[in-house]
């Protein structure tokens, strides 16, 4: 399918359904750095700021459509920056690489039909696309909905699901990738596995408790039983992620190093998702206290 075709429907006029915000300098070093990269058949093209072709030979037509578009795509990327503020934490997580003034920021954009996408964040130094543009540093990942900017359940529903997703790809991925797939499977596969499970059928009962899309639509009676439940949940997170930290040193001394790299990407997911949930609870820690630091 032609890549223009996932956006043709959309790409009229600019976006302004989100909510302006106001960038500290780490946000702006973001959307000074944003590069998009664009999947259509399991080809990844990688454009500019200013959508200059960078990596791989993307179709003249999708170039075209681009330099027609740019409006859009620019409120498309600040959908995206505005999204990642409020509802993640992988930019303040990330901190350490997007701070770098030789990293920029890449975005994978993955249609998933509907105005749905998911979104692959990576750092990279800019100088060293053309030589090593494989070796990218994960950093992150979002789901958004063009059509519809606020999110039920702050956001975390898609998320964990997406947990689900990931865990399916570890498991098959270890039946292909582990030399020693039997040794590795109940000390670890079946408990990450079972794990996986236990923790997102938990957490989205609990989050279904806050249908609210925002913080400050929650009533303080409400909001102290949902910071309950949000602690709860980064402890259900903390713990999967100690599981998968052992299991993947343990990878490393073994010289799995081809499996082991899926883990770390996992192991990135979960810590981007007790941050998010760390912020989460700060916002409502200060709402129930009374303390004006914010209405959001």
């Amino acid at each position: 399918m032609e890549l223009q075709t996932y956006f043709k429907e959309y790409s009229d006029s600019p976006l302004i359904n989100f909510p302006e915000i106001i960038y500290s300098n780490l946000y702006k070093k973001v959307q000074n750095n944003f590069h998009f990269e664009f999947v259509s058949d399991k080809e990844k093209y990688l454009f500019s700021p200013l959508y200059i072709s960078l990596i791989g030979e993307s179709p003249a037509e999708f170039r075209e459509f681009l330099s027609q578009n740019n409006s859009f795509f620019d409120s498309l990327k600040n959908f995206i920056i505005n999204s990642l503020f409020i509802y993640s934490a992988i930019i303040e997580e990330n901190s350490y690489y997007i701070t770098d003034p030789q990293n920029i920021t890449i975005a994978r954009v993955i249609p998933h039909g509907d105005g749905k996408f998911e979104l692959k964040f990576y750092s990279h130094y800019e100088d060293e696309l053309q030589n090593s543009y494989s070796d990218k540093i994960y950093i992150g990942r979002d789901f958004i909905n063009i059509l519809q900017f606020e999110r039920k359940y702050l956001g975390l529903k898609s998320f964990y699901l997406s947990f689900i997703e990931q865990n399916k790809k570890i498991q098959e991925r270890a039946k292909h990738k582990l030399r020693y797939y039997k040794d590795y499977k109940k000390p670890y596969l079946n408990e990450i596995d079972y794990s996986v499970k236990e923790m997102v059928s938990d957490s989205i009962d609990r989050i279904k408790m806050t249908p609210e899309t925002k913080i400050s639509d929650i009533s303080t009676v409400k909001l102290i039983e949902s910071l309950d439940n949000i602690l709860y949940l980064q402890n259900l997170m903390i713990e999967l992620r100690e599981l998968n930290i052992e299991f993947e040193n343990k990878l490393r001394m073994s010289k799995e190093i081809g499996f082991a790299k899926y883990l770390t990407k996992f192991s990135k997911d979960l810590k981007n998702g007790i941050l998010y949930l760390r912020k989460l609870s700060t916002h409502m820690h200060l709402r129930i206290s009374g303390f004006p630091i914010c209405k959001c």
